[in-house]
């Protein structure tokens, strides 16, 4: 599978979980500024699809050579805006998700099939 492929589809199934409702927030997978520009429109384009909203993020909390751009995807700008005021206190998910938990926990007995099973043979061991 190619990079972009694989991102499109993470991209996808984070989306049909946000819309589905087993989550309020979503992040789609950390890229470099190369893969985002490669992608951005078509993943802005799979996530209005579902009707939802995304916001662009360049993490600036690394270092130049390790920073990456992610898109938020949520159904509504209210969650986008929480997560924009933790950021605003400090809180950095390039450090610790843990104070995001109440935005992008799982919530199982919403679940829906997003398909990311196709991907997990990606991720050995439940990895990042």
């Amino acid at each position: 599978m190619d990079k972009r492929s694989f991102i499109l589809g993470m991209i996808t199934a984070f989306s049909e979980c946000v819309a589905g409702g087993c989550k309020r927030l979503a992040l789609s997978p950390p890229m470099a500024k190369a893969d985002y520009a490669m992608v951005e429109g078509e993943a802005r384009e799979l996530i209005g699809k579902h009707g939802l909203i995304s916001y662009h993020e360049e993490n600036g909390d690394l270092p130049e050579a390790e920073r990456f751009h992610w898109l938020l995807i949520a159904a509504r700008q209210e969650t986008i805006d929480e997560y924009l005021a933790l950021r605003a206190r400090g809180y950095s998910p390039a450090r610790s998700l843990k104070p995001f938990h109440n935005l992008l926990s799982y919530d199982s007995a919403q679940g829906v099939s997003t398909h990311y099973d196709a991907f997990k043979e990606y991720f050995p061991n439940d990895e990042k």
